[in-house]
């Protein structure tokens, strides 16, 4: 804390210095913590220490090349004003010019020479940052990984046993002393303070085993069983259940330290006990929040209750283990223990929590074995999670440490056995905050609760902003969670907190990549840029087509090409001042534009065709929005004209997206390309019966006396065919907008069908009937009978050959046969042979 506050007040100060004497300060520190470096014997002590003095350093020279980089480029623009310097042939310049130019060049040089050391510095400091984390990480991967005696080694117990009568001594001494002074101040004041800590402690035990499962069986009560109120149970759960024994234990502590009952032997021992019933209970309650052993409803992951039980049992004595040998290990180092001990103490922990940690996890069957084990009859399946890479990781982990155990590596081992108990805590820890982002956020926000309503009632919010909102909100939080626990998982293998922030610090302030300063605070920066310019070219098109253009007289497809011309004038300045805040220049540039050419040339060629035919469409405007067009087999009103495709709603309330490429080349039918009126067609068929004159005129009162029918053109009235017993007409007529040309036909048609109705009903003229003229027709049908007998016989006197051979039919038969009607011509028989020939 005090190099902290002391690097920022060397801060403070250097920033009132010139820019050169603060990069010359800044070097001179460099160089001393270089020296330091030097030293091959550095611990890590000595190593924090000088990452915690090269912090201020990397701020300060990160300020001056951001102070020097616009005063060197403001000095070279002003140089360029002079022009350059002329040739020696050439006449020589003014006095004026010639010690202007010098003054400048002298200011260019210097501010260019400032801002080259104070990068090289920069760089500098970056290098001796990732050294020092570099060589903490090798120390850490040394004490992690030093060889020791194995717990198999006959020296080693022998060593043990041989001291061990020493350290049972020791113990009981340090052990009768405290205890004597403890019972020696029961009846003084520091003795009730022990005692009132101690009936606290009792009394936060007593109540947690009293009212924690009654808490748990009402709010089990509660009929609510979303995933939300699981959630809120299982947090309570935790609280509930941790915080009585850790707050019984850190009394009972703080009773100690402020009765003096803690000499400086002792308090190690009564620490480590206080952690270890802490980490106890908050592990006990955090996999019972979790896994709910006998309550499926509440239960956060989806497995069976017999692992869940398991799993509970499991982390409870694995925390029991470890807290264990924490003492115990505490406890050595107050009596002095010699080294055997201790490592045959560590070792026999290790031991015994691989031990545990394997038979849990063979007991921790899986869901599917359990499924086939159980099921002897007909299959039932039982949801739960495959538990198959946590169980084969588990065994791993467990061989691992008893394995480093027997080989030596006892430092290792019992880091493994940490880790085991710390990523648990953190894969628990982790559920509950990712669901309680997930789902709280969404409720807090789109829920009927004090803020959802405070936001919608106070400040307008609608519920789709909301809920967009909170999907943000959530993201962002995972991310953040993830970030977080992520570091908290690799800290204790040497990754700190500081390096990630000062790699996160230089992403957002920057770091070069190619002679290009990329950081994340110009990207953000550039995007507020876009996302500001682009809200205005919104706004501005919204007013122009909402307040200024209706109140001119131009066409609504004339006020969309203007409004869309806007937008994309908008977006282009958009683009430009994003580009421009990045620091990007024009030459940079031309490197992404001539690969976009590239791009384009293999893959977006419709694209910039659309786009381009887009442009067409508005500046020459062939169709506007409004107008009704035929595209193929599509006809509809033009709705909207984008920068890819054109909309066109058809008249069965359909969308159509046709390429602007296809509006541009190909075929387009515009009704309303000139004007708007349209063009009514009706065509009707009468019989022959009715007068054409009486038709045309009601066809023509029709028209006129509808009053959406233009009188000019007047109504036109075209007799298009006769037929056997029908006329053919067509209704020709002209009204003002083609929207209305549906309306109208349905009008006409509607008047013509009645009056066609009424002149049907009307009297036809009567027929003429010659009579006198039976005898005639009686003529003509003996005339035609006569001409089929004579038909008939010819046949028969053809097929003669063939009618031998068949038998001779009935008289009645050909006599029926005369009076039947004449049959169809049959096709004609082939040429008889000549017998008299043969």
């Amino acid at each position: 804390m005090t190099l902290f506050v002391t690097g920022h007040v060397w801060a403070q100060t250097a920033d009132t210095q010139p820019p050169r004497t603060r990069l010359e300060n800044a070097r001179g520190e460099l160089a001393q913590i270089e020296g330091t470096l030097a030293n091959i014997e550095a611990s890590d002590a000595d190593l924090q220490r000088q990452r915690a003095r090269l912090q201020p350093l990397l701020d300060q020279l990160r300020r001056l090349v951001d102070e020097q980089g616009p005063r060197a480029d403001q000095a070279k623009l002003r140089l360029e004003q002079l022009g350059p310097k002329p040739d020696a042939k050439a006449p020589a310049e003014s006095a004026d010019v010639a010690t202007e130019r010098e003054t400048r060049e002298k200011a260019f040089a210097e501010a260019d020479e400032t801002l080259k050391i104070a990068r090289a510095a920069l760089l500098q400091t970056s290098q001796i940052q990732t050294e020092i984390s570099d060589r903490r990480r090798e120390l850490f991967a040394k004490a992690l990984f030093a060889p020791g005696s194995s717990v198999l080694n006959p020296e080693l117990w022998h060593s043990a046993l041989t001291a061990l009568p020493d350290d049972i001594r020791a113990s009981g001494l340090i052990l009768g002393d405290w205890l004597s002074v403890v019972g020696g101040t029961l009846l003084d004041e520091r003795g009730l303070l022990l005692g009132l800590a101690f009936l606290g402690a009792i009394g936060l035990y007593a109540a947690r085993a009293r009212y924690l499962p009654r808490f748990t069986a009402r709010l089990d009560a509660n009929p609510d069983s979303s995933s939300l109120h699981c959630l809120r149970v299982a947090i309570a759960h935790l609280v509930a259940g941790a915080a009585p024994p850790a707050l019984a234990s850190w009394l009972i502590y703080r009773a100690l330290a402020t009765a003096g009952l803690l000499p400086p032997r002792i308090q190690p021992v009564i620490w480590a006990l206080v952690i270890g019933l802490a980490l106890f209970a908050f592990v006990q309650a955090l996999v019972d929040a979790v896994f709910a052993p006998g309550n499926p409803h509440r239960r956060l992951t989806s497995v069976m209750d017999s692992t869940a039980r398991i799993v509970v049992w499991m982390a409870g004595s694995l925390a029991i283990v470890l807290a264990a040998g924490k003492v115990l290990e505490a406890w050595l180092q107050a009596i002095a223990a010699g080294l055997p001990i201790s490592i045959l103490v560590r070792g026999a922990v290790s031991i015994v929590f691989a031990v545990v940690l394997i038979v849990a996890l063979y007991q921790l069957r899986d869901d599917e074995e359990v499924e086939e084990e159980a099921n002897l009859g007909p299959y039932v399946p039982v949801d739960g999670t495959s538990l198959g890479p946590i169980r084969i990781l588990g065994w791993v982990v467990g061989v691992t440490i008893a394995a480093a155990t027997l080989a030596g590596y006892g430092v290792f081992a019992s880091f493994l056995s940490e880790q085991v108990i710390w990523l648990g805590i953190l894969a628990c820890l982790f559920l509950l905050a990712f669901q309680l982002a997930d789902l709280g956020t969404a409720e807090a926000l789109t829920g009927k609760g004090r803020l959802a309503l405070t936001l919608k009632a106070g400040l307008g919010f609608r519920n789709t902003t909301l809920q967009r909102i909170a999907v943000v909100v959530t993201g962002l939080l995972k991310l953040v969670l993830i970030v977080v626990t992520l570091m908290l998982a690799l800290a204790p293998w040497g990754l700190e907190s500081s390096d990630v922030l000062t790699s996160l610090r230089a992403a957002f302030f920057g770091f070069q990549v190619g002679g290009v300063t990329i950081s994340l605070s110009s990207i953000v920066v550039a995007g507020l840029v876009f996302a500001f310019s682009l809200a205005a070219t919104r706004a501005f098109q919204s007013w122009l087509d909402g307040k200024f253009l209706p109140t001119t007289h131009l066409d609504s497809g004339l006020r969309n090409s203007i409004t869309i011309a806007i937008g994309y004038l908008g977006y282009a300045a958009a683009v430009a001042l994003a580009v421009s805040s990045l620091g990007l220049s024009l030459e940079r540039l031309t490197l992404v534009a001539s690969a976009l050419s590239v791009g384009i040339g293999f893959g977006l060629q419709s694209v910039v065709s659309n786009f381009v035919s887009g442009l067409i469409l508005l500046w020459e405007r062939p169709i506007r929005v409004g107008d009704q067009v035929v595209v193929g087999d599509a006809e509809g009103i033009v709705k909207r004209i984008n920068v890819r495709s054109t909309e066109i709603a058809t008249f069965d309330r359909s969308t159509v997206v046709v390429p602007n490429s296809n509006l541009i080349s190909g075929v387009v039918r515009n009704r309303v390309r000139t004007d708007r009126t349209g063009r009514v067609l009706i065509s009707i068929t009468v019989p022959r019966t009715l007068d054409p004159t009486v038709v045309r005129a009601m066809l023509n009162d029709a028209a006129t006396s509808h009053g959406d029918v233009m009188q000019k053109p007047p109504p036109t009235i075209l007799f298009k065919k006769i037929g056997t017993g029908t006329m053919d007409f067509d209704l020709i007529c002209v009204v003002a907008d083609v929207e209305i040309v549906g309306r109208v036909t349905s009008d006409l048609n509607y008047v013509i069908h009645k009056r066609l109705a009424e002149l049907e009903e009307a009297p036809s003229p009567p027929e003429l009937v010659v009579k006198g003229l039976e005898g005639v027709e009686q003529s003509l049908g003996d005339i035609a009978a006569a001409v089929g007998r004579e038909a008939r016989s010819t046949r028969r006197a053809k097929a003669a050959p063939a009618a031998r051979k068949s038998a001779a039919k009935p008289a009645q038969d050909e006599e029926a046969e005369e009076a039947a009607p004449e049959p169809a011509p049959a096709p004609a028989p082939e040429p008889a042979k000549d017998d008299s020939k043969e």
